[in-house]
């Protein structure tokens, strides 16, 4: 049997941080985010730059201040992985993408939060975006969720990890919730007007 790389998700905090996002007869399945490979790139280029401005302002700040140049080098990189780190976790914190039992919700932002939400009976088809680089070393994926309704018409969960098994997922959870509207049971990849049997 296959691994499923989400089995501890969601955790108590997870569904307690959330529950004010979910309705009253929707349950939490999931909680993601950006990748940890996506996450530990972003620091790097970071950190690189605007990082080295950061570096020169910490270090320049500690020369005006009359201390030796490697301490002044010391705390600007310092101050450059501080900048860096806190760069990170807002990243982290600024992207979530929550799976529930009627619905996928995309929360972005930290203080200010955009949501966007697609229902199930909504989604026409899914897609799943990943370079050779992403599927064999890093296991991160883009999932494109095209549905009808919405402005955009597609909604994308980026970056994910595992974006296959969050697609096989996604599907059950979207036939568990048209079996249960009534509906028939019919392939999530299914074009729009096409003709099934």
């Amino acid at each position: 049997m296959a691994k499923f790389h989400y089995r501890e998700s969601p955790t108590f905090g997870q569904k307690k941080a959330f529950a004010p996002y979910l309705s009253e007869d929707e349950e939490l399945v999931l909680v993601t985010g950006l990748s940890n490979a996506y996450l530990r790139n972003k620091f790097l280029v970071f950190f690189l730059f605007p990082g080295i401005l950061f570096l020169a302002a910490g270090a320049g700040a500690v020369m005006i201040l009359g201390v030796d140049k490697i301490l002044a080098v010391i705390a600007g990189i310092m101050v450059d992985l501080l900048v860096t780190l806190l760069h990170s976790i807002h990243l982290y914190h600024s992207h979530r993408y929550l799976l529930t039992t009627k619905r996928v919700i995309i929360k972005k932002g930290l203080f200010n939060v955009k949501l966007t939400a697609a229902l199930f009976d909504k989604i026409t088809h899914l897609e799943v975006d990943q370079s050779f680089i992403d599927r064999i070393l890093l296991h991160h994926g883009n999932i494109i969720i095209n549905t009808a309704g919405l402005n955009k018409g597609e909604i994308i969960l980026e970056s994910v990890d595992y974006p296959l098994e969050i697609k096989n997922l996604l599907e059950r959870l979207i036939n568990r919730e048209r079996e249960g509207l009534g509906l028939r049971s019919v392939s999530v990849s299914a074009v729009e007007g096409e003709i099934l049997d």
